[in-house]
């Protein structure tokens, strides 16, 4: 008889403490108060980025890899597989 007594007070002891967790963590708030924007959030808002205003600093677009065209495999469209 306690074992059937301590089963049963741990399964309440679960059940409130799972109603307890979705009252407190799984309920969306009701309400919430909108802070007021601090100083730090103030001047966030005012600062712009100086990146964005700088200039190409690569004028020279020619092409640089000299391999980039070049045919890398001399037996393509020459053989043809009779296997296929």
């Amino acid at each position: 008889m306690p074992r059937k007594l301590i089963v049963i007070i741990i399964v309440v002891i679960l059940i409130i403490g799972g109603f307890y967790a979705y009252k407190k963590y799984l309920t969306p708030k009701k309400e919430q108060k909108e802070e007021p924007v601090s100083l730090g959030g103030q001047i966030y808002e005012q600062v712009q980025n100086p990146a964005e205003k700088i200039p190409e600093t690569n004028p020279y677009s020619a092409k640089t890899n000299p391999f980039e065209e070049a045919k890398t495999n001399p037996f393509e469209n020459v053989y043809t597989n009779p296997f296929k």
